[in-house]
Order: C-alpha cells, then structure tokens, then sequence
C-alpha cells in the first residue's frame, strides 16, 4: 500500500512538474504562440479614417474593418449588462476563463448530453476576434481554447473589466462589414450607442450568435425571436423588470438604414481624394519616418469641398438632366435610329453589351424581333442615349467646393469632370487673353468674314450661324462667339504664345499646334478648363487649386497640411478686367444671356458658352468675384448628339445647371456670400474701348480666298 501511495506521489509530483513546465513555456509563448504581455498591450485595432467637408461633415471612410474606436463611457451601462447577461453572465467575477462555467458546460454536454455552448468568456472572445484561429499554423480545436485560456489569462493581469469591455465592443464584427458597436448603432440605427433604446441594443447583441443568421435587414423575422431571448436573459439576471421586458419585446423590429447606406455626398469628389491620399501617404511613408496606412489607422481627413455648396451642385445637375434627357429621348426615337442603323451597330460592337451579338445580327440581316431581342435592343439604346455630365465649383482663392462627376455614380464611376472632351468656344477667352496680353488694340474693328489659310491646306473656319456681315470689336466677337474672327485674333496672338498661355493658366492637357484650337478643337478636362478661368477672376494671378486642407492621426497629430503656393501673375490686373468686361458682355447681350433674362440672376456674373461640333458637347464656363464654376453635358459617343444647335447648344444643355445652380446658393442663407463682391475694373483708356459699339455696319464681304499670316 505505501508502495502504491509512493508512485502515486512521484507521479502526481512528475505531472505537476511538466504541467508547471508546460504552463510556464505556454504563459511565456514558446508554445502554442501565446502572444507576450507586449504585444497583447502594443495590439492596435484597425480604424476606418473619415473624410470630412470644410463644414465639419462626414463624407466617407477608407477601411478594411469600418470601425470608430470609443471609450466606455460612451457605452451606456445597459449595453454592457445586456452582453454580459447574454455572453457572460459571470464577467465580472472570474479572471478571464470561467471554470465553473467550463464545468457546468462539461455536466450538460457529457452527462445530460445538452446542448449549452462552449462556455467561453467575454475576455475568451476578445482573444478569438483579436487573433483569430485561421491565422495560426495549427488548426486544432483543443489547442486553440488552450492558447485562448492563457491569453484571456494575461489580459486578465494587464486590463481592468471596464477595459476589456471596451476593447470587446470596439473589436467585435456586427456584420455588413461593421466593427464594434459605434459601427453598428450607426449603420443598423443610424444612432450613437448612447442613444440606443434597450431593444435596439438587444438587437445588436443578438448579432453576436450570428451575424448572418439574425440579421435584422435579411432576416428579420430570426432577428426578433433572438432579440426577444436576449431581453429575457436581462430580465432573469435582473437588468430588466417585468413591465420592462413585455414593453420592450413589443416593439417592432424596425431598422433605420444610416445616412452610409444612403447616397454618399459628392461620390466621385471622394473617389479622387482617395486616390491623391494614397500618393500622400506613400509619400509620406517613403521618408522612412513612419508607416500609415490610411485603411486601418484612424485618420482624420480635412477638405475643401463645402457639403451645402455640394448638395445645391448636385441638385442642379439632376434637375435639369432629368428634363434634357426627356428632349433627347424624343430626338432619338426609331425613325431616327432608322437612318442610322450603321453607328448604332458599331456603338454596339464599341461597348459589347451582353447579348449585344444577338442584337447586331437581328439588325444586319433585319430578321424578325423576339420579346429576348427588342427587350435588349431597347435597354442598349437607353444606354447609348444615355446623357453625361460634369460639374465642379472652385473657389477663387483655390479650394473645391463642389465636384459632380455624372448623374449616377451607381450607375457610372467614370468622373467626367476629369475626363477631356471637345471644349468648343470656351477655349475662346485664352486666345483673346493672350492677344490682349501682347498689346493687340481692344478698340480696333475686325471683318467678320470668311479667310482661307494657305498654311494650313486652305482651311477656311466658318461661324456657327453662317453670317459673314459687318465689322466687330474684339469684345463683339467674343460676345457673339464668331469663329472667323476668333482665327484672326488667335494669328495676331501667335499659335505658339495661345499654347504658352493655356499651360500656365493651368491646363497640361497636350494641346496640338493646329489653329483650330481658337475654335475649341481641343481634348481637355472640366476641371482643368474651370481652373484655368480663375486666373481671370483673380486678377491675372494663377492660384493652385486644392482639394484637401490637412490630414490628422488618431491622436490628432498633423501629419499632413497643404503646402499654400503663393500666385504666380501671368498677365496684368488690367488685361485680366478687359477680359472679365468682355465675358460679362457674353452673360449680359451674348451667347449666355439667358442667364438675366430667364433666370433672373443679378450682380456681377462673367461666362463663356461652348457648342462643339454636331452639338456633341455643351460647355459653360462663368465666374461671380468668388467662385468659378464650369458644365459639361454629353452623350458618351460624340456621334450620339442634338439634331440642331437650337437644342444642343451649350447655353441649352451645358448652362441652365450653372444657372440653377447659382439660383440654389443665392436662396440659401448661408451660401449667398458667392454671390457677392465685385469684379476690378479695367483702366479708363480700355473702357473708353470697351463702351465702343460691338458692332459696326460694313458690306457684305465676299469669301476671301487667303489671308497671309505671316
């Protein structure tokens, strides 16, 4: 018998010996990757960063986990007992693994063969969704709880209970890509967690058991039963009374979608600060000085872009698409698809829609429709007569305040404001800048006839209405927007000095070396076009333009301001007012006049129209003492176009969005200051110029066959 109890000894004393040893490599993390007291306490969650508006709203996020780390207090206590009542009824007293709990667990699954989960801890979880099993070299069961108990262990050690619900509520997923409950109260409630009533948290907590399986918005009807068991664990472990319990398991189960799930603010504004915050950081990052990772390290995001100012930019835009598309739709009706059945094919060839074979087939060898064809024919046809556009505002000091970049970004990431099209006469005001730089004299009459260029293979430009009659100023010209005489100003200017310019002011487009671009032949983007006019407004001074002010760590550190470049003048306060005159000339009598005697807009306003060829653009540029503002409005193939320019002309499609747009800042209180201020006036020898008549009566000149310009 003492033999017996003597290897009894030894043996329990040789266990204990490994167990103790086990323990301590296990505690240390020399096996089973139990992480070290350091790392636990060096663990950072991932945070989404959040892109704010100059007015201090909320844009959008960049995450891998959308994720607002918050601390306890703002976590209402009853959140906290409704998870411990639900999760770990007895949190507060064990110290990171529960083994009574473990026990009782043991009793029901083995001898009673029930079914009462895995017993873990709220700490237990926490260690589960900090380091999850699937990025561990072993994949067993056993040795995954056994690291999770030593883990839960330490943190134990190194956090008090109010720390580690605070690390559990920031980490843990709610689903729909939601991480901790700041998240989830947001998206599912469009509420911060202090504002939650209690079956609104019982909701969030029932997600715990399974994001999916009890998801209020899928499947509500899961969502509500787990909802109500969740309410009557509160209840049995006291949190809840019984009037509270029958009162809140009455309530319907109603999700408020957050302003998330709706439509974002400026889309396509946030897509191109995405991208130049990438180049930032990477830049940033390439010093060798830090590491940031913008998807992951909560940074706060400053721009310039005004939330009022955007929503008026893009209510404008829609507004009037949704009426010139009803007008393009009538042009485009069958009769007219008839005679042009050979684009409408290779526009179908060109964007391969799917079933697009079946179409052109049918339309080649004009074979019987099917309900499958003329349904698809009709849905590729909606496509290609579809409308763009693209609208931006810029401050005169720099900033962006608006930035549409299509009806849709749904529908269509692809930003026209970005995007070259034909600028069309909008052009104009850079060659007539650049002449009037070089000293051409404003007060001299030029002939509205036709030229033909015999350096340029007898080129001979003509005006939009064909009318060749009389004698205009230089401002009468550009009021009108006559394209001979643009020519004639763009030769006296020099072709090479108008490119010069157009560089400076802030275009990188590559602009060829042809004469027409006096007409707008060019490709070039909205936002480069709208910058460009600044330089007007802010007399004859380029300013950059800027879309973000600062870039903040989670701490609130500065790691990021934009470097202010001081303007750089490229042409004199004066040229720069002759030009203002001449374009409120264009808004006053010429080709935007709508814009005072439609719309009804007072105050100093100057502007340019632009119609290319076929009205396969329409373009307006206009500028007030504070803001310039540009519209593009187009089909996405040139070919796809008005019928007549009386439809499709820049002040038709392109112009009534600036107008509306202009109408929506001067009612809103807060916005109406864009409106105000004045434009410098030019000296009293160039006005004496500018107040000549537009224009003057001469004969009809005949075509001349060629002008030497050299």
């Amino acid at each position: 018998m003492l033999k017996v109890l003597k290897y009894l000894f030894y043996s329990l004393l040789i266990f204990g010996v490994i167990g103790s040893s086990l323990s301590y490599l296990i505690w240390q993390g020399y096996l089973l990757e139990v992480p070290s007291s350091k790392k636990i306490e060096r663990f950072k969650l991932a945070e989404a960063s959040e892109i704010y508006s100059s007015d201090s709203v909320l844009l959008g996020k960049m995450y891998h986990e959308n994720r607002k780390s918050i601390s306890i207090r703002e976590i209402p206590k009853s959140i906290r007992n409704c998870l411990m009542a639900t999760e770990d009824s007895r949190f507060l007293e064990h110290h990171g693994v529960d083994f009574i709990g473990l026990f009782r667990v043991g009793i029901k699954t083995f001898l009673l063969s029930e079914n009462s989960g895995g017993g873990s801890t709220i700490t237990q979880q926490l260690v589960k969704n900090r380091y999850p099993r699937n990025s561990f070299k072993t994949d067993n069961l056993f040795l995954h709880k056994i690291r999770e108990w030593f883990t839960a262990l330490k943190m134990e050690r190194l956090y008090s209970k109010k720390e580690i619900l605070e690390m559990y509520f920031n980490t843990v997923p709610f689903g729909h890509n939601c991480f901790g409950i700041h998240a989830a109260a947001n998206y599912y409630f469009n509420k911060v967690p202090a504002d939650l009533k209690i079956h609104e948290t019982a909701t969030l907590i029932a997600l715990l058991k399974g994001t999916t399986l009890y998801d209020p918005i899928r499947n509500p009807k899961r969502s509500k039963q787990r909802r109500n068991l969740v309410l009557s664990n509160m209840n049995q472990q006291g949190y809840l009374s019984e009037s509270q319990l029958l009162n809140a398991k009455e309530k319907a189960l109603l999700v408020n979608s957050s302003q998330e799930q709706k439509t974002i603010i400026a889309p396509f504004f946030l897509q191109h600060i995405k991208s130049q915050i990438k180049d930032i950081v990477q830049s940033l990052n390439s010093s060798g000085n830090s590491f940031i990772n913008p998807y992951r390290d909560g940074l706060k995001i400053y721009t310039t872009l005004d939330s009022r100012v955007q929503k008026h930019a893009e209510r404008a835009v829609q507004e009037h698409l949704m009426s010139l598309q009803k007008q393009f739709d009538e042009e485009w009706k069958d009769k007219r698809w008839l005679r042009n059945k050979e684009t409408l094919i290779q526009l179908l060839r060109l964007k391969a829609y799917p079933g697009y074979k079946k179409v052109i087939s049918h339309l080649q060898n004009q074979t019987p429709g099917s309900l499958e064809i003329d349904s698809l024919l009709e849905t590729m046809k909606t496509e290609i007569t579809r409308l763009r556009t693209g609208f931006t505002c810029i401050k005169n000091t720099g900033e962006v305040l608006a930035w549409v970049g299509g009806r849709d970004f749904t529908h269509s990431q692809f930003d026209h404001v970005k995007s070259s099209r034909q600028v069309g006469s909008v052009f104009k005001p850079i060659v007539y800048v650049t002449a009037i730089d070089q000293g051409v004299n404003i007060c001299n009459y030029y002939k509205n006839s036709k030229q033909a260029y015999s350096h340029f293979d007898d080129w001979a430009p003509r005006n939009a209405n064909n009318s060749y009659q009389g004698e205009y100023t230089i401002k009468g010209a550009l009021t009108y927007s006559l394209n001979v005489i643009s020519v004639k100003v763009l030769f006296q200017a020099g072709l090479a000095d108008v490119l010069n310019i157009a560089r400076q002011m802030g275009i990188s487009t590559n602009i060829p070396e042809v004469p027409s671009i006096s007409l707008g032949t060019p490709d070039i983007s909205l936002f480069e076009m709208v910058n460009a006019y600044t330089c007007f407004a802010n007399d004859g001074k380029r300013v950059d333009s800027k879309s973000l002010n600062t870039i903040r760590d989670a701490s609130g550190k500065l790691i990021y301001q934009h470097e202010e470049v001081e303007p750089k003048e490229l042409f004199t306060k004066n040229v720069a007012a002759i030009m203002t005159n001449m374009m409120e000339s264009v808004v006053d009598k010429g080709t935007s006049r709508s814009l005072r005697y439609e719309y009804k807009l007072k105050g100093p306003i100057a502007g340019k129209t632009g119609t290319t060829q076929n009205q396969s653009d329409g373009w307006f540029i206009g500028y007030t003492p504070q803001f310039s503002a540009g519209a593009w409005v187009g089909a996405d193939n040139p070919e796809i176009h008005f019928k007549s320019i009386r439809q499709g002309a820049g002040a038709k499609t392109a112009l009534p969005i600036w107008a509306n747009f202009a109408i929506k800042l001067r009612d809103d209180p807060e916005c109406a200051y864009l409106l105000e201020g004045s434009f410098s006036q030019p000296s009293k020898e160039a006005l004496d110029c500018l107040n000549q008549a537009l224009y003057r009566e001469k004969e009809i000149v005949p075509f001349e066959p060629e002008l030497d310009v050299n």
